[in-house]
């Protein structure tokens, strides 16, 4: 391939990731108007959350925010599907048949386990963090709350835990692409737990009970994904046998 060939490649290559990115773009951008459509009802579902709080907006732009905040995250979860296809078909054209195999399972369970987190920290580790802080309140002290702090937070662990989630698929695809071997998370198992507080701790608003509300999860990924590692190691040494 000679130099225009390359330069022609290469430009369209760049062209198409343009196209991707502008459907990506596009798509996510009205899905947040049309979410916006239907914020009060999106919002209850946040407020559902709520032990108690007295919520309260100290800015006059302060509740807009909130909405423009609250449409937007609801828009990128629910066009994650769109996304995820968009970037599937710009790398699958350069991957062989097994490699897509491998990146299409990975980008499906990726899907599943990104909602999972997301449930879980609605259902279980957010409930317990918001009840945790409304216990330890005083009585001579009023909580006001800003509305906008409150629903940051929410939508900071929510999202926080739908990417932490994602530890299996990764340890799968770094697996199957022989980067991740079963001995080096043998090794490094110490190391992994210690760097799993220090993300959790990153990750998280900074308080203690949410970031161990989130390491205890990931610590239990971290076990998965070790048995993940530990198959798909011994299917590839069968299967060369």
């Amino acid at each position: 391939m000679d130099l225009s060939q390359k330069t022609d490649s290469l430009v369209g290559h760049l062209s198409e990731l343009r196209k991707r990115l502008i459907i990506i773009l596009v798509v996510n951008i009205t899905a947040t108007f049309i979410c916006y459509f239907f914020i009060d009802k999106l919002i209850q579902y946040i407020l559902y959350l709520n032990p108690g709080m007295n919520l309260i907006y100290i800015a006059p732009s302060e509740l807009f925010m909130v909405y423009m905040e609250l449409a937007l995250i609801c828009a990128i979860v629910l066009c994650f599907p769109i996304t995820i296809s968009e970037i599937w078909m710009f790398i699958s054209k350069g991957l062989y048949k097994k490699e897509r195999n491998h990146v299409l399972l990975s980008l499906f369970f990726g899907a599943f386990f990104f909602v999972a987190g997301i449930l879980f920290c609605y259902t279980i580790a957010l409930p317990i963090t918001l009840d945790f802080f409304m216990r330890i309140s005083l009585e001579e002290v009023t909580a006001n709350i800003s509305v906008k702090s409150f629903v940051s937070f929410c939508n900071t662990m929510l999202i926080s835990f739908g990417i932490v989630f994602e530890l299996p698929v990764i340890v799968f695809l770094l697996s199957e692409l022989d980067i991740l071997k079963p001995s080096f998370m043998k090794k490094s198992y110490g190391v992994l737990v210690l760097i799993i507080f220090i993300v959790a701790a990153i990750i998280t608003p900074p308080d203690v009970i949410s970031q161990i509300v989130m390491a205890i999860p990931m610590l239990v990924l971290l076990e998965i994904s070790k048995g993940i590692c530990y198959f798909v190691d011994k299917r590839k040494k069968s299967g060369h046998k």
